[in-house]
């Protein structure tokens, strides 16, 4: 008689992900499928190979969590993005996809963003009467001389909101991101930019559920903490029934630059004395 040898599992983040997929779509809006969502992960994965390296649940709940927000990650859409940091994927929503969110929730029936360079002609009030206006010139769209972004929501039930940002004020949140010297703040400071005049926008218009997730998750990763710790229960349990371990600690932060002088600091005042204590040893045992 013949047994059968059972193969072992495949524990790669491939074939965690293919192996999930049937469970993953069960939990999935009706609109948005799993396989794509796979496809999409798996493209993301040969195209990045650092998450490879990246934790299992990291990786498997962010791809989850934004197949549940109908958000495709690492696509020309710009909805979301799947980034490794120091073996956590992380997952980072673009403002596309923040806009998207707030259409699909019923209550915003249009918003959008836009830059503002040096040449534009750009004026805006606040008070009873808000109101802004802008008159894009003909001059460089380069980065370096973006002066404001502005993001504009139109609700279906109300007037329009806007929120304006200086470039010192967008520069102000960038210095508190982890990413602020890698990654799309280097790559696509546009639209990262843009992406934080949406932020900003969100604190005043009604959210969905899936809105304020989005937003949750987002500025865990901005601030370097473990979006596991916000994520939907459904992601958790998912993750849990495929034997997933998961860990809602933090991860270590980096360190300020600060820190940074005070360490360098510190090393050096104990080479000194260690140099000064073999100084007097040496003298005492010559005496």
């Amino acid at each position: 008689m013949t047994q059968s040898i059972e193969k072992p599992k495949d524990r790669s983040l491939a074939g965690l992900l293919n192996r999930m997929i049937p469970e993953i779509s069960r939990a999935l809006p009706k609109h948005v499928s799993a396989d794509r969502m796979a496809r999409i992960a798996l493209t993301a994965l040969r195209a990045t190979p650092k998450l490879a390296d990246c934790s299992p649940e990291s990786f498997l709940g962010a791809v989850i969590q934004a197949s549940q927000l109908g958000l495709e990650v690492n696509t020309p859409l710009g909805q979301a993005y799947l980034i490794p940091y120091k073996g956590v994927c992380q997952l980072i929503v673009g403002y596309q996809g923040f806009m998207d969110l707030a259409r699909r929730s019923g209550s915003v029936r249009a918003i959008c963003a836009y830059p503002v360079y040096e040449g534009d002609s750009f004026d805006y009030e606040l008070g009873l009467e808000p109101t802004i206006k802008h008159k894009p010139g003909t001059g460089s769209r380069d980065p370096a001389k973006l002066t404001h972004v502005y993001g504009v929501a139109r609700l279906t039930d109300g007037e329009p909101i806007f929120t304006v940002l200086t470039r010192a004020e967008v520069e102000r949140y960038r210095s508190r991101s982890m990413a602020s010297h890698n990654g799309p703040w280097v790559t696509d400071y546009e639209a990262m930019a843009l992406k934080t005049a949406i932020r900003r926008l969100f604190r005043w218009l009604p959210k969905s559920a899936e809105m304020a997730v989005a937003h949750a998750v987002d500025e865990y990763a901005d601030n370097n903490r473990n979006q596991m710790a916000v994520a939907d229960p459904e992601v958790i349990a998912l993750l849990q029934a495929n034997d997933v371990a998961i860990d809602t600690a933090d991860p270590d932060p980096e360190p300020t630059e600060q820190q940074q002088v005070a360490a360098t600091k510190t090393a050096e005042l104990v080479e000194r004395h260690r140099i000064n204590a073999g100084a007097s040893a040496a003298t005492e045992s010559g005496t």
